[in-house]
């Protein structure tokens, strides 16, 4: 009886033994067991680390008005930012770049700063003005988004990030540096690529998913929806719709250059007084969101600052025309000072200041005719006349600052 005993207490014992070292091998990674049987599966907790992709920027709407009338503000409303002509292999082959080097000098990392910034063989255009202002962090997140913008366009698509942050996230001020990227990079590729207007940012989530085991904590990243709720712009309700949206702006912006001839500057004047000529300045629409994107600008021919200044970069982009759009404050006729948008041009080697929108005014009284006084008072303007009125903000996040083109002191012509 004894014998029999102490046999099935060896066979007790050996099997602890073994489910203990299966275990063992399992947490620390050697093997890996079906998710149902393994301990790393109750382990595992998922949170949202930041609620929204990025802080609210707010344009507020001007009415800009000719003759004696003031630009007045009506409202303040959200923009939905702004993306790059880089090819889809190009934004995979930067993924892949960054995915190798992102991590490189993360313990040159001090007192709460971003790791210093690595830059790969990248092709920088002003279509990516403000990526090369990003840190390594904000860079992997630009890149990695910009390669799945077909997938984005489902409204309900989660990009997976793995474990390329685990690192930063060991530090006890890593979430902090990483919610920081991640704000400014979707801000950069916004301001970048204005074709990216059926998203909308406030509505995507950066979630973070922590496993602990006994080697320690890994922590993966992912960028998608709440739920099941889309994130795509209002009165965009699928893959599809976007489909046809980009079909209607590219229709449009054959329309609008097939016709172009000239120097570049000819070209400039031609997009400027086509944008007056066909946009309506409303912020009392029903599509407020929408008056905000190059969309409403082009196709609803309605819009406002940012709409107006999306409009004119998407345009002279696709004409090979370098643009950038810009965030600042402007002092209305009232000597009210308001946030505005407005475009930088290059050309002849030199930056100038274009405000389409304060170009466009509502006339009150006269004949209701634009003046050409009225018309170009804002176009290729220097800094001299230019910043008497409007001035430059790249805070347009409070986490950090964006550079932008250093303009000509005197104007154009």
């Amino acid at each position: 009886m004894r014998k029999i005993g102490s046999f099935f207490l060896t066979i007790f014992v050996c099997l602890v033994i073994i489910v203990c070292v299966v275990i063992s091998l399992d947490l620390t990674g050697v093997i890996k067991m079906p998710a149902k049987w393994s301990l790393k599966t109750y382990l595992s907790s998922k949170s949202i680390i930041t609620l929204g992709v990025a802080e609210k920027v707010y344009y507020p709407d001007y009415e800009a008005t000719g003759l004696n009338a003031e630009n007045k503000v009506t409202q303040d409303m959200v923009i939905q930012e702004p993306v790059t002509t880089v090819t889809e292999t190009q934004g995979r082959d930067l993924e892949e770049e960054l995915n190798q080097e992102a991590f490189a000098q993360i313990r040159d990392t001090m007192n709460g700063n971003t790791a210093q910034v690595v830059t790969p063989d990248y092709n920088v255009t002003d279509n990516s003005f403000f990526y090369t202002q990003l840190d390594t962090y904000g860079k992997t997140f630009y890149s990695r988004l910009y390669a799945n913008l077909d997938n984005l366009k489902t409204g309900t698509y989660s990009v997976d990030f793995g474990a390329t942050f685990n690192e930063l996230l060991q530090l006890a001020n890593g979430d902090v540096i990483l919610t920081n990227a991640f704000q400014l990079s979707i801000n950069a590729l916004l301001l970048d690529h204005p074709e990216i207007f059926y998203l909308d940012v406030t509505k995507m989530y950066m979630f973070t998913e922590s496993t602990t085991t006994f080697s320690g904590t890994t922590y993966r990243i992912s960028i998608g929806p709440d739920g099941d709720k889309s994130y795509l712009l209002e009165g965009f309700n699928g893959l599809d719709d976007v489909y046809i949206a980009e079909d209607n702006l590219k229709t449009e912006l054959y329309t609008i250059t097939s016709g172009m001839s000239g120097s570049t500057y000819d070209k400039i004047l031609q997009v400027h007084n086509y944008l007056i000529d066909n946009i309506e300045y409303d912020s009392s629409s029903m599509d407020l969101e929408v008056s905000h994107t190059l969309y409403g600008a082009l196709i609803k021919k309605v819009a406002v600052c940012d709409g107006y200044a999306k409009a004119f970069k998407y345009i002279l982009d696709n004409l090979g025309i370098s643009c950038v759009e810009i965030c600042g404050i402007a002092q209305n006729s009232s000597g009210v000072t308001e946030s505005h948008a407005w475009n930088d041009v290059l050309l002849d080697g030199k930056w100038y200041a274009v405000d389409v929108t304060w170009d466009d005014p509502i006339i009150i009284g006269g004949n209701g005719k634009l003046t050409n006084e009225l018309r170009y008072s804002y176009f290729l303007k220097g800094s001299d006349s230019f910043y008497s009125t409007h001035q430059e903000d790249g805070y347009i996040v409070s986490n950090g600052k964006f550079a932008y083109p250093e303009i000509s002191t005197v104007a154009y012509y």
